[in-house]
């Protein structure tokens, strides 16, 4: 009897120690799970920043025509203080290389429809809607490859893609809402969609592209979708500085100003096509553009060229447009500030005869021309942070074979109105970011 139970209690302490082993390591595995997950960086909590451009203008030569009489009348000059732009913007990067952007926005509280200033405008209690909504990942640990999507703006024209906190004109030039109409079909000139882009540097050489492919049912003639027949915009651009690069860091927002530390000049191209919808056999916009620093010199300016191409009863017609801005800044240094008088002028061009305007309206596209200038000054308290702007606006524009009372170009037309002329403000604004 004594073997067998020598080969039970060497049986029953060898089962012992191996559980209490196995316990030892399932209580050491508890104490030091592996980590399985992406961990989350010192940035994962979102930064929120406030945006703020506050505007009080005197507005003189509004008209509004009457279509009783047939006639253009004046309104009142008046004084008008509004937030032409205010957002709330949250922004964060929780995993290393993947950031967000989410922005609110309450543009236009407080403005007076009948100011000679340009957009819609908000009603007594203002409504808050969705600006921007986008992530974008950095591929790899260069800045060569990134993809960005969501609702944001196509990579297509500097002035469109660049925030009205970084240019130095009072307005943005109006060329970006004919370009933003015509690529997505509102002013705001957001769409949903993926854009692929990066930066490529070698010396002094520094490459920043996009491409893109969005779809732009805010233009559609069907509601919430683009109708029966699809096709995607897709939208490119490519930029060429040479000397001192743009950015250090990719993103789809830029800068105008910058403050006399950068030494360096950008050659830009853009082009963005769509094909057959409802609307149009087919939709094209292109152009160069510019951005040179030189010292204390901010030089910025492109035009860019709209086409449309449709089919009626009696075959093809194309209809085109073409819309762009020069503008000049010099960087004065004023103490610890700096003092930038500037001046900015704008074009648009479209058909003037009957049958280049009557193409233009069944393609939904302007006609008529259209020129505003913009002459001042701004003060620079903290960068882009804090400014002070004083600046005059006039404006002009011909309507063509069209005549008294026809819409033809944002110079003539004006939401919650309707045909106008639009006169020229004097405006003290203030741009800050909180």
């Amino acid at each position: 009897m004594k073997k067998p139970l020598r080969l039970i209690g060497l049986l029953t302490a060898c089962w012992l120690m191996t559980t209490n082993a196995a316990l030892a390591q399932a209580d050491a595995t508890q104490a030091a799970p592996v980590q399985r997950w992406l961990p989350k960086n010192s940035k994962y909590l979102p930064d929120v920043k406030a945006f703020v451009q506050l505007w009080a203008i005197h507005s003189t030569g509004m008209e509004i025509y009457n279509t009783t009489s047939k006639k253009y009348e004046a309104v009142d000059d008046r004084f008008n203080v509004s937030l032409r732009r205010a957002r709330v913007a949250f922004s964060g990067e929780p995993y290393t290389g993947l950031r967000y952007n989410v922005s609110l926005m309450y543009d236009q509280t407080g403005r007076d429809i009948l100011t000679s200033g340009v957009g819609a405008f908000n009603k007594a209690d203002p409504a808050v809607g969705i600006l921007d909504a986008f992530v974008q990942w950095r591929i790899g640990k260069t800045e060569a490859l990134n993809l960005v999507g969501g609702w944001f703006r196509p990579q297509v024209q500097r002035e469109s893609i660049t925030g009205a906190w970084a240019t130095n004109s009072f307005e943005k030039s109006m060329s970006q809402n004919y370009l933003r109409n015509h690529l997505v079909g509102t002013g705001l000139g957001r769409a949903a969609g993926l854009n692929l882009g990066g930066i490529l540097t070698k010396n002094k050489l520094s490459l920043n592209y996009n491409l893109g492919v969005f779809n732009p049912v805010n233009a559609s003639l069907s509601g919430g979708s683009v109708g029966k027949k699809y096709a995607p915009l897709l939208a490119g651009r490519a930029s060429l500085s040479i000397g001192d690069p743009e950015f250090q860091k990719y993103a789809i927002s830029y800068d105008i100003n910058f403050f006399n530390k950068r030494k360096g000049i950008s050659l830009d191209f853009n082009i963005a096509q769509q094909g057959e919808t409802e609307q149009f056999q087919s939709s094209t916009a292109y152009g160069p553009g510019l951005l040179l620093h030189w010292g204390p010199l901010n030089l910025d300016g492109e035009w860019m060229f709209l086409e449309r191409e449709g089919r009626d009863s009696l075959g093809s017609f194309t209809a085109k447009e073409g819309t762009g801005h020069l503008r000049l800044g010099v960087n004065v240094p004023t103490g610890r500030f700096i003092l930038e008088p500037t001046f900015m002028v704008m074009q648009f061009k479209g058909g003037m005869d009957a049958k280049e305007q009557a193409n233009a309206a069944a393609l939904k596209m302007s006609a008529g021309e259209e020129t505003t200038f913009d002459a001042g000054v701004n003060w620079y308290l903290d960068g882009k942070n804090l400014k002070l702007a004083l600046h005059y606006t006039w404006r002009n524009g011909e309507a063509g074979a069209a005549g008294d009372g026809a819409q033809v170009n944002a110079f003539f037309s004006q939401n919650g109105v309707g045909a106008i002329r639009r006169g020229n403000w004097l405006g003290l604004g203030l741009n800050a970011i909180f």
